[in-house]
């Protein structure tokens, strides 16, 4: 039984560490990290006004926002510190 543990943890970690590659890829691919997309996501999930143009403002802020975190953004190396140690556990 304790074998089975083991062999299910070794598994899910292979599991985690190729799914985070395909999040990774993707995501550079589109010019983000996690918490350049993080940020748009979390401000994106607020549009909760009901009026398109609010809502309008608030995606086009988080969008800038988030973009600043980003490739090429002012704080890419922010964002891809925060990335690397917080994000992915190596605190």
């Amino acid at each position: 039984m304790e074998g089975m543990k083991s062999m299910k943890k070794k598994s899910d970690s292979y599991y985690d560490k190729a799914w985070r590659w395909v999040e990774d890829t993707y995501l550079k691919y589109f010019g983000e990290n996690r918490t350049s997309y993080g940020v748009k996501d979390t401000l994106r999930k607020g549009e909760v006004s009901g009026n398109k143009d609010i809502d309008r403002a608030q995606r086009e802020i988080g969008e800038a926002v988030g973009g600043q975190f980003g490739k090429g953004g002012v704080g890419e190396s922010v964002g891809s510190n925060v990335d690397k140690s917080f994000l992915r556990g190596n605190v």
